[in-house]
């Protein structure tokens, strides 16, 4: 009987290891699909924030694009206004030029006008007679007088005082 008792002894505490086995069993299990979880879990997330950070990359990427995009387009805006303005000094440039040249042209025949009159007078001429097809008589007055009245017109070009008898 005393051998029983220790048998059946024995026996409990062979059940008991194994029962302990079986739930050391089950909970390394439990913890190895917890582990194994807690993995794809973090490898989802790395995951997640990569495509995150890939999202902003290409967020700023597309922000600079529009940005370059914007910039040029000013930049172009203003060469063509630069260009217009570069325009128009070349067309006010040519037209003073041409300014210029009138009144070069005008002076020299003045001066050629002014020349003859110094000649005619020197050669003891005291009234000037021009002939009318010479000159260009305005409807300008500037004075009247009992013998006559004064008007401005042109001779060769330049402006002169006739005095036109009544």
């Amino acid at each position: 009987e005393e051998k029983n008792k220790q048998i059946e002894q024995k026996q409990k505490e062979l059940d008991a290891a194994v029962r302990e086995k079986s739930t050391m069993k089950t909970e390394m299990l439990e913890m190895r699909r917890q582990l194994e979880t807690s993995r794809r879990e973090k490898a989802a997330a790395v995951r997640h924030a990569r495509v995150e950070e890939r999202k902003q990359k290409a967020a700023a990427v597309r922000h600079a694009r529009v940005e370059e995009r914007r910039e040029k387009t000013i930049r172009e805006q203003e060469k063509a206004q630069l260009e217009h303005e570069l325009e128009e000094q070349h067309r006010e440039k040519t037209t003073l030029q041409q300014q210029v040249q009138e009144l070069q042209e005008r002076l020299a025949v003045s001066r050629t006008a002014t020349e003859e009159i110094r000649q005619m007078l020197r050669e003891g001429d005291e009234v000037l007679s021009i002939p009318s097809r010479d000159i260009q008589l305005t409807e300008q007055k500037l004075g009247k007088g009992s013998y006559g009245e004064v008007r401005i017109a042109y001779w060769q070009g330049c402006p002169v005082a006739v005095k036109m008898l009544y």
